[in-house]
């Protein structure tokens, strides 16, 4: 497939497909960048095209969580936090299985909201006074996702201090605004929210080393590729390492990363209001197509 005819699907799909949705991909080793936006491709090398402003800001989901790890290994660089600390696990820490027994009626009528959503990791399952170190949340949030192991590195880094980080790698528009299912600030309009060019320039750093340090971005990425929810990047591309997160929600389906091919490739998949299942496929068939595109 050439870069008229990818570019061409992806800018179909993107704008047929319900809700906000863009690809973002980038070749390593030749710097060759697309990114297309609800059926808009954008040029980089401009900001922005012809077509006037496109919004490249996402609900994140989980995906913020890639820059949370990167916080937590600046600070573990910096000597300000030690990766072997204890962290102990509190009932009020946990993030709740709220109205999880109405779940599956829910699901059958559409009457779901973000409060309903069934909690993501086992931290909630354990036992209050559990005893972690700061090494085991970093690996639950990112392995299996875990809100309450997110919420508890939050807690230990602060939203303002992961914030900074993100400003200092020029990550000005991805926010962390607040904790994993804080719906009392989610109501107020305050939501974590990420640019697909950031997130494309963060793998792009973790491929090169340059995400803190050599050290750092090799144990980032090789916790990222030890991924264990599977079913969208990696979908099509079973026998290839990748390094990813995911994001799921309420209408959300993210997923981002590196493809460890024999041309290594960064793609990045978000889609916010969206019907989930069909993004969830396309964001395979693209992972797919964009692997063919720069290893063909």
């Amino acid at each position: 497939m050439d870069s008229r005819k990818l570019i061409g699907k992806m800018k179909e799909e993107t704008y047929t497909l319900e809700g906000h949705v863009g690809i973002y991909a980038q070749g390593i080793e030749d710097g060759d960048e697309i990114e297309v936006i609800d059926g808009v491709a954008i040029d980089n090398t401009r900001g922005c095209n012809n077509n006037g402003d496109v919004d490249d800001l996402f609900k994140s989901a989980s995906v913020i969580k890639i820059w949370i790890m990167a916080a937590a290994f600046d600070q573990i660089e910096k000597g300000i936090l030690e990766r072997d600390s204890i962290v102990t696990l509190k009932n009020l820490d946990k993030v709740p299985f709220a109205c999880a027994e109405n779940y599956a009626a829910d699901l059958n009528t559409g009457n779901l909201t973000e409060d309903m959503f069934p909690e993501s990791g086992v931290l909630n399952c354990m036992h209050d006074g559990l005893e972690l170190t700061v090494d085991d949340i970093i690996k639950l949030m990112i392995l299996i996702s875990d809100n309450t192991a997110t919420n508890m590195l939050i807690d230990v880094i602060g939203i303002e201090a992961i914030n900074d980080f993100m400003a200092s790698k020029h990550a000005n528009k991805s926010i962390l605004s607040r904790k994993m299912f804080d719906t009392g600030s989610g109501n107020q309009g305050l939501e974590n929210v990420i640019s697909l060019e950031e997130t494309g320039a963060f793998f792009r750093e973790l491929y090169t080393g340059e995400m803190i340090s050599q050290r750092a971005s090799f144990e980032m990425s090789s916790i990222l590729q030890n991924q264990q929810i599977t079913y969208k990047i990696p979908f099509f591309l079973r026998n290839i390492p990748i390094a990813h997160k995911t994001g799921e929600d309420i209408g959300i389906a993210n997923d981002v990363g590196i493809i460890f091919a024999k041309k290594p490739y960064i793609f990045c998949f978000a889609s916010n209001n969206t019907d989930v299942p069909k993004a969830e496929r396309l964001c395979q068939e693209m992972a797919l197509n964009v692997y063919e595109y720069y290893n063909a």
